[in-house]
């Protein structure tokens, strides 16, 4: 007798849903940031609201703080991509370090003879 639960897989509690890097000691999910556009966001407004009044001045500010803003978010991703390009090199050295400290330990607890 075969139960529904038993073809579906089941995820273990302490691991949480998403991709991860293979690594022996630490998991860290990859997370994929949502893409802005980078096609030209400049957009006249003067055609629908007259910038002069108080209504287009918040308008065209806005327009500038967004544009502002994606600028930044480049910077960020582009800097996240340089930390985490450290990050997982410093990994790796970290565990070339311990996998030296293992092979050295098994030397010096082989008898010598």
């Amino acid at each position: 007798m075969s139960s529904r639960s038993e073809d579906v897989p089941v995820q273990e509690q302490d691991e949480p849903i998403g991709v991860y890097h293979s690594s022996k000691e630490e998991r860290f999910p990859i997370v994929d940031l949502p893409e802005i556009p980078t096609t030209d966001l400049s957009l006249d407004f003067s055609t629908f609201i007259n910038p002069d009044t108080p209504e287009g001045q918040k308008i065209q500010k806005r327009a500038s703080n967004v544009m502002k803003l994606a600028e930044e978010n480049e910077k960020l991703k582009t800097e996240l991509k340089a930390m985490t390009a450290r990050l997982e090199a410093a990994e790796r050295a970290a565990e070339r370090r311990r996998e030296l400290m293992r092979m050295e330990q098994k030397i010096m607890e082989e008898p010598s003879s």
